[in-house]
């Protein structure tokens, strides 16, 4: 299992209160059977905190007042079995920070869930998708989910290049109303994750997310 945060934070322990806003994409690609995430936010190396992955299991994305739990606990109860709308409803009754997290999952066959807490910063939303949800906080406006799921909607093509291209539009769109300083990517398979590209620092996080994806395609070309 993929989860870039060094120590679980317990799902009742104080949160941190979040400085800037972030928004993300779970997404899942029937043709290919892979699943992915990504996320660009205003705070530095949102890759250690809000994305999670596990091959053969499926996708999280933890934020608001951030707890990693979401990611780690949710992703081994759904390997468990257990849907993704099972798996949050019961870290949420155990949760007493519920009210300001915003957590979206994907398991690997298309099962869907999401939360939005009554406490999470405005602007903050969701939009579900046949294939994602997408989902942020301290945003400029519902412009930004919005205009992310339309152009997951009408793209095409490899999976990671449609959901970094989500963020590119939500950016566009006003993104963090602070503006964004991190990003992150994860991809994964049956077996394996694919792909794994973070930003943890730059002027221009998701377009430099969108170099390093090239140079990781680039790669795996010529080997």
């Amino acid at each position: 299992m993929y989860r870039r945060k060094k120590q679980e934070i317990s799902v009742v322990e104080p949160f941190e209160k979040p400085v800037s806003g972030t928004f993300s994409i779970v997404a899942r690609s029937p043709e290919s059977g892979l699943f992915g995430v990504a996320v660009a936010s205003g705070s530095l190396s949102v890759g250690d905190r809000v994305p999670h992955a596990k091959p053969g299991v499926g996708v999280v994305a933890t934020q608001a007042y951030t707890n990693v739990a979401y990611g780690t606990k949710g992703l081994e109860l759904m390997g468990r079995g257990m849907l993704p709308r099972e798996v949050l409803d019961r870290i949420l009754k155990e949760d007493l920070g519920r009210e300001s997290r915003q957590v979206a999952m994907v398991d690997a066959k298309g099962n869907k869930a999401v939360f939005t807490g009554r406490r999470v910063p405005g602007w903050c939303g969701e939009s579900i998708g046949k294939d994602y949800i997408v989902i942020g906080n301290l945003l400029a406006g519902r412009e930004v989910v919005d205009n992310m799921a339309e152009e997951f909607e009408r793209s095409a093509g490899d999976l990671a290049w449609r959901i970094v291209r989500a963020l590119e539009a939500a950016s566009e769109s006003g993104g963090d109303r602070r503006g964004e300083r991190s990003a992150a990517l994860l991809v994964a398979g049956a077996r394996s994750v694919e792909v794994e590209v973070m930003v943890n620092e730059h002027s221009a996080p998701i377009k430099e997310l969108n170099r390093r994806l090239g140079s990781h395609f680039r790669a795996r070309c010529s080997t």
